[in-house]
């Protein structure tokens, strides 16, 4: 069934929105508002749709052409239809969107407190770490809504080293095949020219079996050798290379399996605000550099003259250890023991002592009976699900002066916010861009204690608490 339809606004994932002659909505990818075109209807249920753009009778101002040539293919970069203008107040507008709609923000309001988005200057090449698709000779991406892979001449996004990796571990599959591997991961450093190579395999193989043939084969192949003469040529250093091993779904999944170092090390540097951080294979770090240094030079500013910070969901200690100064204490709390081991280490090669990470839930976490100083600023990055509840009502308690808030995600943002201004008044809101050519964008939020005595408490229900998938794709329809 095809339809012709006007676009009337944007998805959160960018994507067109119209409607079909009955009325319903329908989304469609690559399409932008003021555009007619004739689509295919994919999928329909009872209150939404999908399409796909068979013709496109007019452009929009906004609209530019792709540079990648794997763009339809591929999918990863599902705003490089816009330009660079036109992504920044799509995101902007986004983060807006949801404060008013989930939160249920006064527009006047979040108008006063709202900072223009932190723009990227460099839109291509930013990414410091990407995973590869291995499927027999290929090296490339997944195919969009497919399990087939796309063996690229170039990403738009990789660094050039990255690049010159992935093409030598293609030429040696060319040469040697094996179905061995299924995931390559790049890791690595611009700035301390610094790389890091991650093979995964999946298989429930005996570990000891694995590791000989990964290093035979890459014995065979002198792989180390023809990756660190090719990094030496750019003036890099190959750290190591790594081999992780999934041997069930949750650890396919979540690539969480065993991690053997096949040679050298398994970690890089990275250099952020004057600190050195140590990034281990496995390790969260943000994939854009340049923007995370602007990121976290806003957190430190709305950190301001604390005297005692708490740094929940810390990771590695990269937003806190950015923060704080000599004059200030640093307490973080992660569930992941090889993360803190990572903070404590990183604290040291930053010249960081007044630092200290714990092991443990921040939902779970006694603060009350914890032998540390009271926090009067909590900075807070959680996953992209959001703060759960119990974690909110710790908050709640503790009262700290401030509240630092940094989300990948403006619906569990606007929901949290909503919960949190129980006690506490938000004082700004700044977007920051650290995915050029994608939908995602990240926000810095600062919250200010409320004078008790002056403000009205509401009673929330905890229907209102949930977001469906629905609110957090179908906003402005």
């Amino acid at each position: 069934m095809s339809e012709r339809i006007k676009i009337r606004a944007l998805g959160s994932e960018a994507q067109g929105i119209g409607s079909l002659f009955s009325g319903k909505p329908v989304f469609v990818d690559g399409l932008l508002v003021g555009e007619e075109a004739e689509i295919e209807v994919i999928s329909e249920k009872s209150h939404i749709a999908t399409g796909k753009a068979i013709e496109r009778f007019c452009d929009s101002p906004d609209r530019t052409n792709p540079v990648c040539p794997h763009y339809e293919a591929c999918g990863g970069c599902s705003c490089m239809h816009m330009n660079y203008e036109a992504q920044a107040k799509f995101k902007e507008n986004k983060v807006r969107e949801v404060l008013s709609r989930i939160g249920r923000f006064d527009s006047d309001a979040i108008d006063k407190v709202f900072n223009p988005i932190v723009a990227a200057e460099r839109i291509y090449g930013y990414r410091n770490h990407i995973q590869y698709s291995i499927g027999g000779m290929d090296v490339g991406f997944r195919a969009r809504d497919s399990h087939e892979i796309i063996e690229i001449d170039k990403c738009c996004l990789e660094y050039e080293c990255f690049r010159l990796i992935r093409e030598i571990i293609r030429d040696t599959l060319h040469d040697f095949p094996t179905d061995l591997f299924s995931t390559l991961i790049v890791r690595g450093s611009e700035k301390t020219s610094e790389y890091l190579v991650e093979l995964v395999v999946e298989t429930s193989q005996p570990h000891e079996l694995v590791i000989r043939d990964t290093k035979r084969f890459g014995e065979v192949n002198r792989l180390v050798e023809r990756i660190s003469e090719s990094l030496a040529n750019k003036g890099g250093q190959l750290m190591g290379i790594v081999l992780q091993i999934c041997s069930d779904q949750k650890s396919k999944r979540y690539r969480t399996g065993k991690r053997v170092v096949i040679n050298g090390v398994d970690y890089y540097h990275e250099k952020l605000l004057n600190r050195t951080f140590r990034i281990k294979a496995g390790a969260f770090f943000q994939v854009n550099t340049e923007q995370a240094e602007m990121l976290y030079s806003i957190v430190k500013n709305y950190v301001g003259d604390a005297k005692v910070i708490y740094d929940l969901f810390c990771g590695t200690g990269s937003i806190g250890l950015c923060a704080v100064s000599e004059s200030q204490k640093l307490f973080g709390i992660e569930v992941s023991p090889e993360a803190v081991a990572s903070a404590k280490i990183n604290a040291e090669l930053s010249g960081v002592k007044n630092a200290s990470f714990v092991v443990k839930q921040a939902e779970r976490f006694d603060f009350d009976s914890a032998k540390i100083d009271k926090a009067d600023t909590v900075i807070v990055d959680p996953p992209r699900k959001g703060l759960d509840v119990a974690l909110v009502s710790k908050l709640l308690k503790m009262t700290p002066d401030r509240i630092v808030y940094v989300s990948c995600d403006p619906a569990t943002l606007a929901r949290d916010l909503k919960m949190l201004t129980d006690k506490y008044e938000i004082k700004a809101v700044t977007p920051v861009d650290l995915f050029p050519n994608s939908e995602h964008v990240e926000t810095v939020c600062l919250l200010s204690k409320l004078n008790v005595d002056e403000h009205i408490y509401v009673d929330l229900e905890m229907s209102e608490l949930d977001i469906t998938s629905a609110e957090k794709k179908a906003w402005n329809n």
